[in-house]
């Protein structure tokens, strides 16, 4: 286990931080100022009527009322844009935690005969085999979130479905906007389930980076465990 205790460490937990570090630290910024340019839209747009428009009988309250328009337009516009980043990185952090677990399953427990399977290229394998050699993936402190994470990437992906009423039970505050929430939304039990049609647009689904950083420690967590319990054994 020497050489893959280092090999998941060094790759899989660095590409992990490395993700949610450059839209953390890097992509998301850019949005911090978005009332500041929604302003500076709707000042634009007001100068830009005022200067067309010559006519004594245009009320100034209406040119006033369309560049408010053009600004709240703009902010909702990027706050919409925001929020697909957040819950396509979600996305991303579940789906390069799978691939990660196929290429392991791949290189190191699967026989090089099966390696090229695609049969055999699913999580629910890795689960099977390495619960053969006494590893319960089931009883990991993170697989509760992780699996979490695995309805929100698929909720997030086919919009409504099977995902969308799993996650629903787990997590209803997640299809309120958190501007709306408040602090016990996530314990308050919602009978009804929303519609959900365009997560991918930074509607229906709403991904914190709270969520993001609590997604991104889970697979963090799951990897120290895992090498932890592989380093009693000589093989997996």
């Amino acid at each position: 286990m020497g050489f893959w205790e280092s090999f998941l460490r060094d790759q899989f937990i660095k590409q992990i931080d490395l993700l949610y570090d450059s839209i953390q630290n890097r992509l998301l910024p850019t949005f911090n100022d978005l009332e500041k340019e929604a302003k500076q839209v709707a000042e634009r747009k007001w100068d830009e009527l005022c200067s067309s428009c010559y006519s004594p009988d245009i009320d100034p309250g209406d040119l006033a009322e369309k560049a408010q328009e053009a600004g709240i337009e703009h902010y909702t516009m990027l706050s919409n844009i925001k929020q697909t980043i957040l819950n396509l990185t979600a996305t991303a952090l579940y789906h390069l935690f799978e691939q990660q677990i196929i290429f392991f399953l791949r290189r190191e427990i699967l026989h090089p005969s099966q390696e090229d399977d695609p049969q055999l290229m699913k999580i629910s394998i890795f689960k099977k085999r390495v619960l053969e050699k006494g590893i319960n993936i089931d009883s990991f402190r993170s697989w509760a979130i992780i699996n979490e994470l695995r309805f929100v990437a698929n909720s997030i992906k086919h919009a409504e479905g099977p995902s969308v009423v799993e996650l629903h039970k787990l997590r209803p505050d997640l299809f309120e906007h958190p501007i709306f929430r408040t602090k016990d939304e996530q314990n308050t039990k919602r009978y009804v389930l929303p519609r959900v049609y365009l997560p991918l647009a930074g509607e229906d689904i709403f991904i914190t980076p709270d969520d993001l950083l609590k997604y991104k420690n889970a697979i963090r967590d799951f990897w120290d465990e895992f090498i932890n319990i592989c380093l009693n054994y000589e093989e997996i």
